[in-house]
């Protein structure tokens, strides 16, 4: 045997074969997605102890407290996984807080969206919400032929301690499949990967080229992901590099078509009125502040959080350098909090119109 067909065998063993699948005939509702993935993503929405944990599990299934300081305190932190209480309130309470919602959501595009009293612990009308999920809530409509991209808000190494060499495995990257199909055995490119600053202090990016080896949604084994749900990436990158959420923020998707990696961006600027979740006597200091020249913000893009300093303001213009480099696109929103009280309040958004790139 020749070196060369040693060289092909041994790739050939190492990596698993790209799974074929004619995208073009996939759509949410086909046989072999719906039963391996989620189709549809659900949000709740409350504030601490309100009960979305435990209405997620009574719906479906699934605790969502998974990791030990989420036991010990009885809380959801992480990102990314699957209130009315009529059980503790007297009846003509329920009745009253029913009729409070209503003309709460009055005048809003939740107006005419049910009200449906629930207590998930001893599930009642769990199946109510059932129902209206299976009948009222449409089917997304899903891109599955453009490039495949997917926002990394997870990362991990699932390598134990004293683990041997032979036996080590991969780093996992966890997100949402925006757009496009990952299949096994596919090579792909993370942006934007490893940044470091040469000897003047500029950012240098060195995006991330590997393959993927494994896919999993929940405890599903899949031989290609769609968009719908959150997706577990298995890869052969050094998982020192996807260690404790290394990863969030970046993008992963097929070599050469991601999107470029920015240090600065202008955005298309809209400040809201006031402050939200801020109480007190004084509407002045709720009004939300201009944004000053040298202000430093803190600005989310996608599943990145990062500092920004404002460069200028111009009308509705702002522009904006980022402390760290940022995969995003032309025509994506980014929003943006300020510094108040101790807390980052959230003051504005915008959609970026064109910014500084990061060669790479």
């Amino acid at each position: 045997m020749s070196d060369v067909d040693s060289d092909n065998e041994q790739n050939a063993t190492a990596y698993p074969p790209v799974v074929e699948i004619d995208v073009s005939q996939l759509t949410p509702l086909s046989p072999q997605v719906i039963s391996k993935q989620a189709t549809i993503n659900l949000g709740t929405i409350g504030h601490v102890a309100h009960g979305k944990s435990t209405v997620v599990k009574a719906i479906s299934g699934v605790h969502t407290v998974r990791f030990k300081n989420e036991l010990v305190r009885n809380i959801t932190i992480k990102l990314g996984y699957a209130n009315a209480k009529v059980d503790l309130i007297k009846e003509s309470a329920a009745e009253e807080h029913y009729k409070s919602i209503t003309a709460f959501v009055k005048g809003t595009v939740a107006e005419k969206s049910p009200i449906v009293p629930i207590s998930a612990q001893l599930k009642y009308n769990i199946d109510a919400v059932n129902e209206y999920i299976v009948k009222e809530i449409p089917i997304p409509v899903r891109d599955f032929t453009s490039d495949p991209r997917l926002i990394v808000i997870r990362s991990f190494d699932v390598n134990k301690p004293g683990a041997e060499v032979e036996d080590l495995r991969g780093g996992v990257a966890g997100g949402s499949i925006l757009t496009g199909v990952l299949r096994v055995g596919q090579e792909v490119e993370i942006r934007p990967g490893i940044v470091t600053r040469d000897a003047s202090g500029a950012h240098k990016c060195s995006p991330i080229i590997s393959r993927i080896v494994s896919l999993h949604a929940e405890q599903n084994h899949l031989q290609f992901a769609v968009p719908g749900g959150l997706i577990g990436v298995g890869t052969l990158i050094d998982p020192t590099l996807c260690r404790a959420d290394r990863l969030v923020g970046h993008v992963l998707g097929a070599p050469g078509r991601l999107p470029s990696i920015y240090t600065e961006l202008e955005i298309n600027l809209f400040l809201l009125r006031r402050l939200l979740g801020v109480k007190t006597d004084d509407k002045k200091q709720t009004k939300v502040q201009k944004l000053a020249k040298g202000e430093l913000l803190l600005v989310n893009i996608g599943s990145t959080s990062c500092g920004g300093r404002v460069i200028s303001v111009k009308a509705d213009l702002a522009k904006i350098q980022l402390t760290q480099p940022a995969c995003t696109d032309v025509g994506e929103k980014v929003a943006l909090s300020r510094r108040i009280d101790k807390h980052w309040r959230l003051v504005g958004w915008g959609n970026i119109r064109r910014g500084t790139v990061l060669d790479v």
